[in-house]
């Protein structure tokens, strides 16, 4: 199957994937969603990257999953689990293992796979007037998958009530739930974004890289093993 080439823009540090298909609402087929999550691991080994950016264009972020052709009929557990399941999770996974920074800029509606792709991004910038939803249920899926990329991110009540109501939720209303990091005005959104990118993309990579690394790891541990991680690894750092 041939690849998808997203296309990329580098500058200063900052390392764009535009996800190409405005046209389509940017949805994205499992195979697209495979090679995203390459791009991602490319685009965050460069040495010079200091942040990596998802950004779409037209009249959504990403209106969801592109499963037109799809078909599980023939295929073991196993076999849906690698091909179909396994596309989604590669892309959670590349963002979760990028060194730096991965932000997702939601100028427009976020649906189902793009409300998740948002969300799970380590700084999610949202436009005033968009939308997000995991809307899976009003197809009769259960968004497990989904749910994963924001489990962390999102308090319990609020994502039971977000994957069960299939609701859109307005910026502000993702931001109170976690989804969102910052709401911008729509006017604004373009140079805000730009002046936060080049302000982030000039600090040291390795400092960007420890704080990813405490945040993603250190979640997990007791009050005391956090400030002894805190403590080595800044340690390292300075040293």
């Amino acid at each position: 199957m041939t690849s998808f080439e997203f296309e990329t823009i580098r500058s200063g540090g900052i390392f764009r994937i535009d996800l190409g298909r405005p046209e389509d609402g940017n949805k994205l087929t499992r195979s697209m969603m495979r090679d995203l999550a390459e791009t991602i691991r490319r685009g965050s080994l460069e040495a010079e990257t200091r942040v990596i950016v998802l950004q779409g264009r037209g009249d959504f972020f990403c209106a969801g999953r592109d499963g037109r052709g799809e078909s599980t009929a023939g295929l073991k557990p196993h076999e849906v689990r690698e091909q179909m399941m396994g596309a989604v999770l590669s892309v959670y996974a590349a963002i979760n293992a990028s060194p730096v920074p991965v932000v997702a800029l939601v100028q427009k509606p976020a649906v189902g796979f793009g409300a998740a792709l948002a969300g799970g991004c380590d700084i999610t910038l949202v436009a005033e007037g968009a939308t997000l939803a995991f809307s899976e249920i009003k197809h009769g899926i259960p968004p497990t998958l989904a749910m994963a990329a924001v489990m962390k991110k999102v308090p319990a009540k609020a994502l039971a009530w977000l994957i069960y109501s299939g609701a859109d939720v307005t910026a502000q209303e993702a931001l109170a739930m976690g989804l969102a990091s910052k709401v911008l005005a729509g006017a604004s959104f373009d140079a805000e974004t730009d002046a936060f990118l080049i302000e982030l993309a000039s600090r040291p990579r390795i400092v960007l890289e420890t704080i990813k690394k405490f945040m993603l790891t250190a979640q997990d541990m007791s009050a005391a093993q956090q400030s002894e991680y805190a403590g080595t690894l800044l340690a390292l750092v300075r040293s």
